[in-house]
């Protein structure tokens, strides 16, 4: 079974990198979006991951699936705070890399 709360905590740590490339004043949105995405996605995160783990989906595969999910990212603080939609869009590349790393830290 897939700890979805220790994955949470996971990803809270781990977006520190991110946090820092794009500055402390967005911390609470990116930690917000983040965990909005991560719980908007809650049961795909928990099926996929226990696949991945079976071994019955690759990690193209669970990247890939994650990151077809992107859409439900909105961001829409950061928007409006304006950062560029370029800015945003890396900035979702960025959270979703690093959801895909903490699922698997917590695998």
């Amino acid at each position: 079974m897939f700890d979805f709360d220790s994955f949470l905590d996971t990803l809270k740590s781990d977006l520190g990198d991110v946090i820092k490339e794009y500055g402390q004043e967005y911390k609470e949105d990116i930690l917000n979006d983040a965990v909005d995405f991560a719980s908007k996605t809650q049961s795909d995160i928990e099926k996929w991951a226990a696949l991945l783990k079976e071994g019955e989906l690759s990690p193209k595969d669970f990247e890939f699936l994650l990151k077809s999910k992107k859409d439900l990212a909105e961001m829409e603080t950061l928007k409006q705070k304006g950062l560029a939609q370029a800015r945003v869009d890396k900035l979702k590349a960025d959270i979703l890399d690093t959801i895909v790393g903490s699922v698997k830290k917590v695998l």
